[in-house]
């Protein structure tokens, strides 16, 4: 590869008939390669090109390397007759060009042009020889290992380079750059740039550059270069899923390492126990060839070597339950629309198989612990609806023979003080006023009882203040008349018995009313019997 440097033209005026000789002032040959000579002549009109010559100064004194003439052409010695021509030789042109250069071609050369009637005009420039460097970038002495100390990764060279080539590492790595240079018996000088780093895996494979720029060159020259770290085996297995349970089939570890080097040696071992039975290991992989047994689980390592070292994973296998989907169940047989759910007998219900995969162990507790949770509190539910329900009719009010809810009326009150209030004990006259008080509570409660067989019914939510208010006036009017019968007879029961001398027809399912005092009060006298065959104090309120 060669180039010519032009880099300042010299010209030779010559007064009004003149010639001109134009060259560059410096040219730039690369060892090995051609160089170009450039010489533009330009005469006047009034002139004649005679002749035009190159001579080369050297310490002995100036040698002629190439002759043109217009009428008997060129001529060139014989040390430069194989190396050295015209271009293009002419009256205007006496360019020449000089193959193979080697150092010994470094100096001055002048172009002299001869004219007619005005003699010589020269112009000289000087040649210089330039090396381009061998360039090319060597591995560093030791391997990259993974988690080393710093290390030379890579030498990028450029050698015998005249001028001293401009060596330089391009990376994103957190590397540095040593640069040395080394001078040649021949004048030239080599450049070596040393790029130094701490290997780590995580950028195996990744590039970096050598930049090389010289005169020589047209161009940057660019050496790329790839890392090689070492490093052990990092190991995964794969094939274990989590779910092997007893009887599943067709099951398979695989040991898979990434290794620089790659991995040459795989071994399948067992921790706890010895390795069951029915199992074959082919390179890498651990093959079941049976279906899994309970005693299957267990702790497995896989052993994986290169020429770094030694690794190995260890894998615990937990075997399992099998999974239990039945594919029939008992259901109640429902009426409705159409499905596609086939009845096989009454209570039984054909499901077809599952087709969904089976639940792993742990999804089924969660299952069945939620159904527990949910039917205990469906439980406690029913048993707070149950206390209510039986709160509720504790805690009826109304007549028990007629066993219809009156409501809150002022039968449920408590009494008056002279209603409940007993008279002290003594002579039969204050007997009686406390027997007929007591009585006039249960003739009270016979009108309330009467009115209802006539299809009157208590407000159910009490008596308006209307009502209450008519209520206490019909009262104090029964006391009185009460008081009046009770003069009339001799004994409040005659008075009760002359009052109702028969009683009302029975209601539904109810006994028939008959006050108290028509009643034997002797021991069986206070109870009724009942169709059902009980026998209830006729005193007793329905609660």
């Amino acid at each position: 590869m060669g180039r010519s440097v032009h880099e300042e033209t010299k010209g030779s005026p010559l007064g009004a008939w003149c010639s001109q000789v134009v060259v560059p002032k410096r040219v730039s040959a690369v060892l090995g390669k051609n160089v170009t000579l450039e010489c533009r002549v330009e005469v006047g009109t009034n002139l004649t090109l005679t002749q035009s010559s190159w001579e080369r100064r050297l310490p002995s004194g100036s040698v002629t390397v190439a002759v043109y003439n217009p009428e008997f052409g060129t001529s060139i010695p014989p040390e430069y007759i194989n190396r050295l021509y015209f271009r293009s030789p002419s009256s205007h042109d006496a360019t020449i060009v000089l193959e193979n250069v080697v150092f010994s071609d470094i100096g001055i050369y002048t172009c002299k042009v001869a004219t007619f009637p005005l003699g010589n005009t020269q112009a000289s420039t000087t040649v210089n020889v330039l090396v381009e460097p061998k360039v090319y970038v060597s591995a560093g002495s030791t391997a990259l290992i993974d988690g080393g100390n710093e290390t030379v990764v890579a030498t990028c060279i450029a050698e015998r380079a005249r001028p001293p080539a401009e060596v330089s590492w391009e990376s994103n790595l957190f590397g540095k750059s040593e640069v040395q240079l080394f001078d040649d018996v021949n004048g030239t000088t080599s450049t070596r740039v040393r790029y130094i780093w701490q290997p780590t895996r995580h950028v195996q494979g990744h590039e970096l550059a050598c930049i090389i720029r010289h005169p020589a060159l047209q161009s940057d020259f660019r050496i790329p270069y790839q890392l090689n770290v070492q490093f052990a085996p990092d190991i995964s297995v794969v094939g274990y899923d989590g779910d092997w349970y007893v009887g599943r089939e067709n099951v398979q570890m695989t040991c898979k390492a990434n290794a620089n080097p790659p991995a040459h040696h795989f071994r399948w071992i067992r921790l706890d126990s010895e390795m069951p039975e029915g199992l074959e290991i082919i390179n890498s992989t651990l093959l079941f060839l049976r279906p899994l047994q309970r005693n299957d689980s267990g702790v497995y390592r896989c052993e994986v070597a290169n020429d770094i070292n030694l690794r190995s994973r260890d894998v615990r296998i937990l075997i399992q339950d099998p999974p239990t989907m039945p594919s029939t169940i008992t259901a109640p047989v429902l009426t409705g629309p159409s499905s596609s759910t086939f009845v096989v007998d009454k209570g039984l219900v054909l499901l077809s198989a599952p087709t969904l995969r089976a639940l792993p162990e742990s999804n089924l507790g969660s299952i069945v612990g939620g159904a527990v949770g949910g039917a205990l509190f469906l439980l406690l539910l029913l048993s707070l609806v149950g206390v209510c329900y039986l709160r509720k009719q504790q805690t009826f009010h109304g007549n028990y023979y007629t066993k219809q809810y009156l409501g809150p009326t002022d039968l449920q009150k408590a009494p008056t003080q002279h209603e409940l209030r007993p008279t002290k004990a003594g002579g039969g006259r204050d007997h009686d006023r406390e027997e007929w008080g007591g009585r006039e509570l249960k003739h009270e409660r016979d009108r309330r009882h009467r009115s209802n067989y006539d299809g009157d019914e208590y407000p159910v939510n009490g008596y308006t203040r209307a009502m209450r208010e008519s209520g206490r006036l019909a009262k104090q009017q029964n006391h009185q008349h009460e008081r009046h019968e009770h003069a009339k007879y001799s004994s409040p029961q005659q008075a009760r018995c002359a009052r109702y001398p028969r009683p009302p027809k029975p209601q539904g399912n109810g006994a028939p009313y008959l006050s108290d005092d028509c009643y034997d009060s002797g021991a069986e006298g206070d109870y009724v019997s009942h169709t059902d065959g009980s026998v209830i104090s006729r005193r007793e309120w329905y609660v």
